[in-house]
């Protein structure tokens, strides 16, 4: 049973990852005008999930608080009746509000993790092994191996287009508004799905 759990939250990660890194290069693109690749954009979305996840949880647990322990309860009966949320709407604003505006300033900082410089880093690894790999080579055969050494550095040296604070900021609210979009284009979706599905039986 817990293989199943662990498999199901990793596919809902990634899946959020998926959609938090396609709302993150869409942001950048309109921001930066740089087209970032996905794959220096799977660190700052991993990152952002996992801070939203804790924002949220905090988020659950001020509502569940402020309704005595009831959160679950009154969530469910939201759906079905339109009384309860105008009710709880003070609660639910205050604590959504609040989580939003924080988790939006704070994403801004998990977005500098694009100025990270990951293939600085991977050609300064693969090029301390090679010069190893050279040192041993020439110890133990008495010869030396021709490399193009200032191919290496000029690999070292090159790195993504560097995004400023503001920029952050701004980045992280436009990300945020995409997804918000993009998952209630989904809710939506589903919703229409489950219906006519329902009307079918």
């Amino acid at each position: 049973m817990w293989l199943i759990t662990v498999l199901l939250v990793t596919v809902v990660f990634l899946l959020l990852v998926v959609i938090m890194d396609t709302a993150m290069k869409l942001a950048l693109m309109i921001t930066t005008l740089y087209n970032y690749d996905s794959k220096k954009l799977f660190i700052p979305a991993a990152l952002t999930v996992a801070l939203w996840t804790i924002l949220l949880f905090g988020c659950y647990n001020s509502i569940n608080s402020s309704l005595n322990n009831d959160a679950i309860d009154v969530l469910f009966a939201m759906i079905f009746d339109r009384e309860v949320l105008a009710q709880y709407s003070g609660v639910l604003l205050r604590s959504l509000l609040s989580t939003f505006l924080i988790g939006t300033l704070l994403q801004s900082f998990t977005y500098y993790t694009v100025n990270i410089n990951y293939q600085k880093i991977t050609g300064t690894v693969r090029f301390s092994f090679k010069k190893i790999f050279r040192k041993l080579y020439k110890k133990i055969f008495k010869k030396d191996l021709s490399s193009s050494k200032n191919d290496a550095l000029s690999e070292v040296q090159r790195g993504p287009k560097k995004l400023t604070f503001v920029r952050a900021i701004i980045t992280s609210v436009i990300s945020m508004l995409i997804t918000v979009v993009l998952c209630y284009l989904l809710f939506m979706i589903g919703t229409l799905l489950s219906d006519n599905f329902m009307n079918i039986f």
